[in-house]
Order: structure tokens, then sequence, then C-alpha cells
């Protein structure tokens, strides 16, 4: 009995963590990688991935709540975001942020798990300017938020940017959408559910996810901490890419504050509950 009461409880705990890194694949600066990271299960979800039959029984009980997790936030969260950034764009990205402030501690404790040698701050560098300087050609991009249907190859590169913005920690797969011009369609094609438009973008982000996974794995193998110093540079970045500017009002600024400090506290207490 008392087994299948931490099974169960794990399995939860799962679906919710699964639900949080749906929330990365759809909100601007989010990354569903960093919550995997921050919870302990990331190498995991790359071995299964890259072996998913080696324990079968072990990648089922991993990925099934994580992917029904996934599945009921994207859905729900779609019509939900899209309300809250029309209304409360500046209000809604500072609790983004703090999200991903409150995930830098573990990040940071992963990042120097096997060393802290003044080499690594150059992986540090490069993550960070690979997440700065397609964001300064952001404002240059025209159409970056066209809403407008998307042909089937601009359907499988967002299949890619999204595969990329989930498995790659610190890479927004959103803001990756926003700057290929394919968000706010993509958004409104999940919002009503058309299949027609989001199937192969599915499938070019799972074909995608595959290959990433194979390249993210190798380098975990052989340069864990250049990756993961790499990585923490992408989600600095990514902090500073999604800053939405000082509020207009004194009201505005205290509600952003407090949204920003419960976003933070809120990740930082769920990435002490390793599963």
């Amino acid at each position: 009995m008392e087994s299948n009461a931490r099974g169960f409880n794990l399995f939860i705990k799962r679906v919710l963590i699964g639900m949080l890194m749906g929330a990365g694949m759809i909100i601007p600066g989010f990354s569903g990688g960093v919550i995997a990271v921050i919870f302990g299960l990331y190498e995991q979800i790359i071995a299964v991935i890259n072996h998913p039959f080696c324990d079968v029984r072990n990648s089922v009980s991993l990925a099934l709540p994580l992917v029904a997790g996934a599945g009921v936030s994207v859905l729900a969260l779609s019509k939900v975001l899209n309300w809250l950034l029309e209304r409360y764009p500046l209000l809604v990205i500072y609790l983004f942020i703090g999200l991903i402030v409150g995930s830098l501690p573990s990040l940071v404790k992963v990042a120097t798990k096997q060393g802290t040698a003044p080499r690594y701050y150059l992986a540090l560098i490069i993550g960070l300017l690979v997440m700065l300087i397609p964001g300064f050609f952001e404002q240059r991009v025209p159409g970056i938020f066209a809403s407008e249907p998307i042909g089937l190859g601009a359907q499988l590169f967002s299949g890619f940017l999204l595969a990329l913005g989930t498995v790659v920690p610190g890479v927004s797969s959103s803001f990756l959408l926003m700057i290929a011009g394919t968000y706010m369609p993509l958004m409104d094609a999940l919002a009503n559910l058309r299949i027609a438009e989001l199937l192969p973008v599915g499938c070019s982000a799972l074909i995608s996810a595959v290959i990433i996974a194979w390249i993210i794995g190798y380098l975990l193998r052989e340069y864990y901490s250049w990756t993961y110093y790499g990585l923490l540079g992408v989600v600095i970045g990514s902090i500073i890419m999604v800053f939405p500017g000082l509020p207009q009002t004194l009201m505005e600024g205290f509600l952003g504050a407090v949204l920003l400090i419960i976003g933070a506290i809120t990740t930082w207490i769920l990435s002490q509950r390793k599963v």
C-alpha cells in the first residue's frame, strides 16, 4: 500500500512537472528544458530519448506523466496566455522573468558540479551571445508577430525550433518562434485546434528532438561543464531579452515586483524537490 502511494505521488509530481514543461513551450522566455534541469530529470529524459527501449518500464513511467502534463498545459494555456498577454503584457512577463530567475541557483549548482575552472566562463559568454545576438535583430525582422497562416516549410522549421527550445535548457521555444515570425500563427492554430496545421509541426519537432537529444547527450558525456556553463549563459541572456522595460505607474510597478518575487520563490521552492 505504501509503495503504491509513493508511486502515485511520483506520478502526480511528474504530471505537474510536465505541465510546467508544457508552459515552457509556449511562454516567451520560459524553457521546458530548464524545468527538467532544476527538477533533476533532464539527463534522464535525454537518456530515454536516446535509448527508449533499454528499460521500457522506466521509459514509460518517466515519459507518460510528463507528456500528459505537457499536453494539458499547452492546450489550457494557449487561449489563456493570448488573453493575458493582450491585456497585461508587462505583468505577465515580469512573472515569467521571476520563474527564470528562481531557476538560476539550481542551474549554477548543476553547472559547477564538476568544477569552476575559469576557462568554462568562455562557454558562459558564448551562451550569452547566442541569446543576445539574435535578440538584437528581433526588432529588425519584419512581421515578427505576423498572424497570417504559414506554409509547410515554415511549419517544419517551427517544429525544429520547438524541439530546440524544449530539449536545450534555457532556450525559449516561443522566443525562437517569435524571431521566425511563426509564434502567433501557431498559437492561433493551437487555440483553435487546427490539426492539419499542427501535425507537420509536431512531426518535425519529434524527429528534431531525437537528433538534438543525441547531440546533447554526447556533449554532456564528453564536455559536461562546458555544456552546462553555455546553457547557463543562454538562460541569463533570455532574462535580458524578455525584459519588457520599467513599469509606467506605481501600481504596475508594485504588482510587477510582487509577481516577479512570487515567480522566483515558486521556481526556487519547486527546484528543491527533485523527483
